[in-house]
This record gives C-alpha cells, sequence and structure tokens, in this order.
C-alpha cells in the first residue's frame, strides 16, 4: 500500500518546519511528503530544499498560486503517486504511529473508503478560562478543529473526519468530485472537508475512526480570542447556506423569503443587544449565533444579486474545474 501525506501550506513557514519534522519521526517507514505551497513562494521552496538535505523522508515542494485551500488539496491529490491519500493542516505535528495506524486499517477493512482520527489541541499560550468553560467537555469542538469522540476504532457510514487529520482512498476522492471549495481570499463560498464527508455518506460509503492514528493541532493565543471565534461562525454561517443552496438556487422571491424567515426566526438578536460584554456561555452563544445568521442573510442577499457568486455555488466538481 502507497501513503502520501499532502500538506498544504500558505506563508507560515515556522509552522510548516516544525511539521516537517515531526513527519520525519513516523515508524512507518516508506510514504511519501507533499507540501503544496498556496502562497508559491521561493523563500518556502528554498527552505524545503534545505529540509530534504538531512531528512529521511524527502519531501515534493508544489507551487499552487491559485488561492484557496481546495485547490492545493486537489494539488496535491492529483501529483500524489500514493493510493490512500492523508491530508494534514501545516499547522499540525504527528504521533510517531499516525501514518503506520491508517496504513494497517485501510489494509485490514477494504471495505473503508475514508478515516480520520482524534485531534488533540497545543496550547502555545493558556487557553483563557471563558474558552474553557465553552469548550466544556466536549469530544468534537469544531471551532479548533479538535476532537476525540471515540476510544476504539468505528467503521459506519455515518463516520466523519476534520481535514487536519483524515485519509481516503485515491480513487473515491476523484469519483466523488474532491473537497468542496472553502475560501477565496476573503470570501467565504464552502463547506470545505464537510462537503465531502457529505458526498461519501450520500453513498452510504464506510467512513472509520482510528483512535491511535493521532494529529496534534497547535493553537495560538490569536485563535483564543472571542473575534477569531466569530470569523469561524460567520464563515459556518456561509457553510450553512451553501449546503443549503449547493445542488439548486431557486428564484429571488424563494430567497427573500428564506432570509427573511432566517431573520424573524432568530431568537439571539435582541438578546445580543442587552449583553454587552459578557463572556459567560450563555453570552457568547447568543453572540456567536448573531454572527452565524447575520452571516447566512448576507450570503442568500449575494445569492439572489451576484450571478457569478452564483456560478461559483452551483459548481460540482472542483477536482476537475
Amino acid at each position: 500500500m502507497h501513503i502520501s501525506a499532502i500538506i498544504p501550506t500558505y506563508n507560515r513557514p515556522k509552522l510548516l518546519l516544525q511539521a516537517l519534522r515531526s513527519l520525519q519521526e513516523q515508524t512507518l517507514e516508506i510514504f511519501e511528503i507533499l507540501v503544496v505551497d498556496n502562497a508559491a513562494d521561493p523563500n518556502i521552496e528554498s527552505m524545503v530544499a534545505e529540509f530534504n538535505q538531512t531528512a529521511r523522508v524527502h519531501v515534493n515542494y508544489i507551487p499552487e498560486p491559485q488561492l484557496g485551500l481546495h485547490n492545493a488539496r486537489h494539488t496535491g491529490a492529483r501529483a500524489a503517486k500514493g493510493d490512500i491519500l492523508i491530508f494534514t493542516d501545516d499547522d499540525a505535528t504527528f504521533d510517531p504511529g499516525w501514518l503506520q495506524a491508517y496504513a494497517n486499517a485501510f489494509t485490514e477493512h477494504p471495505e473503508m473508503v475514508a478515516a480520520g482520527g482524534p485531534v488533540r489541541p497545543v496550547w502555545e499560550a493558556p487557553p483563557p478560562q471563558w474558552l474553557l468553560d465553552y469548550m466544556g467537555d466536549c469530544q468534537v469542538f469544531t471551532t479548533l478543529s479538535l476532537m476525540e469522540p471515540f476510544t476504539e476504532f468505528r467503521l459506519d457510514s455515518q463516520g466523519f473526519f476534520f481535514g487536519v487529520n483524515m485519509a481516503i482512498r485515491r480513487e473515491v476522492l476523484f469519483r466523488v468530485g474532491g473537497f468542496n471549495p472553502e475560501s477565496f481570499g476573503d470570501i467565504w463560498l464552502g463547506d470545505g472537508e464537510s462537503g465531502l464527508n457529505r458526498k461519501l455518506w450520500e453513498e452510504n460509503l464506510l467512513v472509520g475512526y482510528l483512535p491511535t492514528s493521532l494529529v496534534y493541532h497547535h493553537v495560538p493565543s490569536s485563535r483564543m480570542t472571542v473575534d477569531y471565534f466569530r470569523r469561524r461562525f460567520a464563515n459556518e454561517g456561509a457553510c450553512d447556506m451553501y449546503s443549503y443552496y449547493h445542488k439548486g438556487i431557486p428564484n429571488r422571491l424563494h430567497l427573500l423569503t428564506h432570509m427573511i424567515r432566517i431573520a424573524v426566526n432568530s431568537k439571539f438578536w435582541l438578546k445580543s443587544l442587552l449583553i454587552g460584554n459578557r463572556k459567560d456561555l450563555s453570552a457568547l452563544n447568543t453572540k456567536l449565533n448573531v454572527v452565524r445568521t447575520q452571516s447566512q442573510v448576507k450570503y442568500i442577499y449575494r445569492l439572489m444579486f451576484d450571478q457569478n457568486f452564483q456560478k461559483l455555488v452551483l459548481q460540482q466538481n472542483w477536482l476537475f474545474e
């Protein structure tokens, strides 16, 4: 079985170097590493070339100047030689048995088309109390892409993964059309790996959860702020509407009706005016849900008047665009 580890990166050389060093410690002897540089920065290319002078596992550098995480992921998938494609992020490090666990599971379970594993945080600074309170004891925390829902191997048609720790059979990724888009610079369009999850669910394909395929997601202090959470929830609001209208966009009257219904039914908007700068759990839920619904309304409004945006939302296959 041939394994390809694909790391999209964008202007984060120190984090990327940390990830590459971690990959050198894998117990799996033979695999390939592909770094797809979405900034196409010559300095990153030089850094990778220097790294390769002493690397146990050579790193293949691939520039992809067309902005968008899905573009970087798809460029890596097209260049990869492996029949199992493993995706992660440049701000991750890895348990030494990460890739071996995937290799074993795909060998032992030929019916498994994709898989994910636990993602634990590495806090780059002590997390504020409001964040710890907000996270509580949840086993899946989407905002920071953290998850550890089970202690045992699972395989079912509703399995799921985050993009920082996922693997998929190459032929399946290409057959279902790859990842959905996320953002183009400052424009948030679609639902990324969540859309890929849905494509697999729609076909009742089996997705595994591997508790021993462990990734550590490094969380900087810049992501431990309410402003960061607001941006993430705004993105989630856009994802909601992309998923809703991806298969078809109705006429303006229908869009207007949906937009009004979201605004009228939101119980959070008026309540948010009374909570000020509070950061308790109830206040944060209110603030963040307001941001999410506002983003949904803005997304529908844009669908009503921007035909180019409509075309992007309706595009079904970004792997072969």
